[in-house]
């Protein structure tokens, strides 16, 4: 074998092998790739991520996750344009008097509609 041809099968070699061992590092985390829903994000502490259907009721908002909680929802991110959506919020999540609270820090668009 030649040294080009040596080099050549190293690179791929190493290259095939970046691929699971990845997939075994969120595997071990008990995630699969991409999820991250309704869990805590591991390089932002206190901070969680919850999928649902945002809605508005007398300048107040509320979070009806795919769990079924209710969240009430505070923040800095424009909320208002994402009513009757669901979003993907992350935040800062508390408990306040029995109630889940939600300061949420960044807002993703999922759909335009809450339907499921």
């Amino acid at each position: 074998m030649t040294k080009s041809r040596l080099m050549l099968s190293i690179v791929i070699a190493g290259a095939m092998s970046v691929g699971p061992a990845l997939f075994a590092q969120n595997e071990t985390q008990g995630q699969t790739p991409g999820q991250n829903n309704n869990q805590q994000q591991a390089d932002r502490p206190n901070q969680e991520t919850m999928t649902g259907c945002l809605t508005e009721q007398q300048g107040s908002y509320m979070l009806a996750t795919t769990g079924g909680d209710q969240v009430n929802v505070t923040g800095t991110a424009d909320l208002s344009k994402h009513t009757n959506h669901t979003v993907r919020l992350t935040g800062t999540k508390a408990d306040s008097g029995g109630k889940t609270m939600l300061n949420v820090t960044k807002i993703e668009h999922v759909s335009a509609s809450c339907s499921k």
